[in-house]
């Protein structure tokens, strides 16, 4: 190549450099105890532990919360009147049913959208690897890995045709670092892929997604209720950790702070599954 066609190549490649730039404006941080400010999002599993600790805490920081599970009474219950926070009967094993759901979650505010998907439905085993049934294999399988999918896929087409640049947060376990010997370990193993996956395919949208992997969190699911002890003597740091401590986290993850933060596990364990495997 003479050096009058290598001129014109390097004149045409600064040319097609300034066509594809766009003017991008650079992030400021804003108020942090309102981090959410005019947000609007959709917790699957919100009445469990964990999912109403996340609704409480992004309420706190200024959004709006639609809680959503199966149980309408006890969504009622939390929600109690609250004007930010509302709530929605949906299940996660109703695929057909979702993008519908979605549609009627977004108009329950004023917004008329939604920003933000928590994944936070699931629920653990109660056999080992020689006592599971399939019944129970594939209850486990369907809700924690099979729901979060369709609800990231139903959410992700949503935030897609309405150009939001939300965020999607899965909520996976310490248990995706272990060998899976069972179907609570091997969902987990999934959401946490599923994680990666969703993150390549939605960052072209402007759509952040990511994972929150709790260990052992002192919740209902884990019969523990409000006032007992949370010693854990298996636990590097000797307790469980606490709803309110994983939801500090995710309200961080879910905000214009967390936009760099892509495809990535917070893993918040108390160093179980981290620093020791099998505890």
């Amino acid at each position: 190549m003479g050096f009058r066609s290598k001129v014109k190549s390097a004149i045409k490649s600064i040319i097609r450099e300034l066509k594809d730039e766009k003017k991008i404006p650079i992030p400021y941080p804003v108020d942090a105890q309102k981090i959410l400010e005019g947000k609007v999002a959709l917790i699957t599993g919100g009445s469990g532990g964990i999912g109403w600790a996340m609704a409480q805490a992004f309420q706190k920081s200024g959004c709006k919360v639609i809680i959503a599970g199966t149980n309408e009474d006890k969504l009622k219950k939390l929600c109690g009147g609250m004007a930010e926070i509302k709530y929605i009967v949906l299940n996660v094993l109703e695929v057909k049913e979702m993008p519908e759901k979605i549609r009627e979650a977004a108009a329950l505010f004023p917004e008329g959208r939604i920003d933000i998907l928590v994944n936070s439905a699931g629920v653990v085993c109660h056999s080992d690897f020689f006592h599971m049934s399939e019944e129970e294999y594939d209850s486990i399988m369907d809700i924690n890995a099979k729901g979060t999918f369709f609800m990231g896929q139903a959410m992700a087409g949503y935030m897609i045709e309405n150009q939001i640049k939300g965020h999607i947060l899965n909520v996976t376990s310490s248990s995706a670092l272990r060998p899976a010997w069972t179907a609570y370990q091997m969902s987990k193993w999934a959401v946490r892929g599923l994680t990666l996956g969703m993150a390549d395919k939605l960052i072209p949208h402007g759509i952040v997604v990511n994972a929150i992997a709790p260990g052992p969190v002192a919740t209902p699911m884990l019969h523990k209720e409000e006032g007992d002890s949370i010693h854990e003597s298996f636990s590097p740091v000797k307790r469980y950790g606490m709803p309110s401590e994983i939801a500090a986290l995710a309200t961080f993850m879910v905000s214009n702070m967390g936009n760099l933060i892509i495809g990535d596990t917070f893993y918040m364990t108390g160093g179980s599954g981290t620093v020791t495997l099998h505890h």
